[in-house]
């Protein structure tokens, strides 16, 4: 099973054991790492040069991140310091219907996430003792919340209507689907 891992940059080195001690467990749990940038040497180089404000460097970053969460089966992000770029990353995340975990240290939930309403969200708190249990347990919750894929046929005045409808509201087929039936389990249990 495929996982992305992240965590904000701007505080690497008072949390990169700590970042390295979740990227190993995860490859000790048998996970394969889609991305390995936060564990990478040179990463604070490379926010530098971020800043610097190159945006071939800015736009490689962008498709290399989305696309790592893209092939990811499961997003785990260390979130115990704040950073837009990190809740960008987990609001994508969720937004492709990743079971996405996010870790925080002290028991100090990042605010913002504690409002998201989502099935795929699990937030967990953790601290160096109690890290590996922690992680065994988020990651056996997210296996739980995969989205299961099966295929079906359709008519095709049924698939244009999908098609169109979905281009008309912006949002995948699948998605479109899964909110179509959403709909009708909260009106049967009405």
């Amino acid at each position: 099973m495929k996982v992305f891992f992240q965590a904000t940059f701007k505080e690497n080195d008072e949390y990169i054991n700590l970042y390295q001690k979740i990227y190993e467990e995860l490859a000790h749990e048998g996970y394969q790492h889609v991305d390995n940038d936060v564990v990478a040497t040179g990463q604070k180089e490379l926010y530098q040069s971020l800043n610097k404000g190159d945006v071939k460097t800015n736009i490689a970053l962008y498709e290399r991140k989305t696309h790592a969460i893209q092939n990811a089966d499961i997003c785990i992000f260390e979130a115990t310091t704040a950073g837009l770029g990190l809740g960008f990353l987990i609001e994508k995340a969720l937004g492709l219907s990743k079971p996405t975990i996010v870790l925080y240290l002290h028991n100090v939930p990042p605010v913002l996430l504690t409002g998201v309403q989502s099935e795929k969200l699990i937030l967990k708190s953790y601290d160096e003792k109690n890290l590996k249990r922690v992680l065994k347990e988020a990651l056996s919750s997210a296996r739980e919340r995969r989205d299961k894929r099966f295929n079906f046929f359709l008519s095709p005045k049924l698939l244009d209507y999908l098609e169109e409808t979905s281009k008309k509201e912006d949002v995948t087929k699948s998605k479109l689907i899964r909110d179509m039936i959403v709909e009708h389990m909260r009106k049967d249990s009405s």
